[in-house]
């Protein structure tokens, strides 16, 4: 038997230090949840993970960009459906007004009315908003410059809004939204002085609810747009969490046996150290 090497003791060392690193691989696997914790431990799953995780977050502020842009479009429709209520009753008032059953003084309270919701058309054109955001008013109005661009639907003028609803460039939704006041929709020259002004009025108003009506159809095709936008990039999310899911996290049931053989194999190795070291005593004993 050999005494300067023993080889039975450096083989049960080395086993020994192999079980020690995948028990704490192991340990580290199931205490984290993570497959991988740091790239030694796949380059390559790595990279995949980090790309998808990447695409992952871009998604979920995507999604969260639809549900905003949907408030957005909801707030927009809240205002226009107060100016399709506000015009029925100008219409009313106009067509009461085109009777010439009424008295001067009646007409007067007529027009009183009708001033009055004029305002009312102007104070929503000024202060419905959005996270500050002014949805019908002319941004020219305060910067000095036209930030208006032809709309093509007997509005004068509209702005353009972009909602990002993907995780990459150009992924975009993209609306036009008129901007409305009196002068716009041609109500602010209503009147009721005698039943010709009051019978053209008739005219103006009509030719206001079919573009606010219009406009209303387009916010509604451009809100199902966003929930539609939303439902995809949702489901996008979800499937690839999935896949991140299958790469980096830790399977359990796989890193419990490897820690339970390791720990096996370990303590199997302390015990054959401590052999190997008992035969080289034996023979010490046997030279003494």
């Amino acid at each position: 038997m050999v005494i300067k090497h023993n080889m039975s003791t450096q083989f049960a060392t080395r086993q020994l230090n192999i079980a020690e690193d995948v028990k704490g691989q192991a340990t580290e696997r199931l205490t984290t949840g993570y497959r991988i914790n740091k790239a030694a431990d796949g380059a390559a799953s790595m990279v995949v993970w980090e790309s998808i995780r990447n695409q992952v977050r871009g998604l979920d502020q995507a999604g969260r960009n639809s549900q905003d842009g949907q408030g957005f479009i909801n707030t927009a429709d809240s205002g226009m459906n107060e100016l399709t209520s506000i015009l029925h009753r100008m219409k009313e008032l106009c067509v009461q007004g085109a009777n010439d059953t009424n008295t001067a003084e009646d007409r007067e309270d007529i027009q009183m009315e009708i001033d009055a919701l004029n305002n009312e058309i102007n104070r929503i054109a000024e202060e419905t908003e959005f996270n500050r955001i002014k949805i019908f008013k002319d941004p020219g109005t305060d910067s000095g410059s036209d930030g208006l661009q032809p709309d093509g639907n007997g509005v004068e003028g509209s702005r353009e809004f972009v909602f990002q609803v993907g995780a990459n460039s150009k992924q975009l939704v993209t609306t036009r939204l008129p901007v409305f006041n009196t002068k716009i929709l041609g109500t602010e020259d209503v009147n009721v002085s005698d039943s010709v002004n009051a019978t053209s009025g008739l005219a103006v108003l009509d030719k206001s609810l079919d573009i606010v009506d219009l406009e209303r159809s387009r916010l509604g095709a451009i809100s199902n747009r966003l929930e539609h936008a939303y439902a995809n990039s949702s489901n996008a999310s979800e499937n690839s969490q999935k896949s991140e899911a299958t790469i980096r996290d830790t399977d359990i049931a796989d890193e419990a046996i490897a820690y339970a053989t390791a720990d096996i194999i370990q303590q199997a190795d302390i015990a054959m150290i401590a052999q190997a070291n008992g035969e080289r005593e034996t023979i010490l004993a046997m030279v003494l």
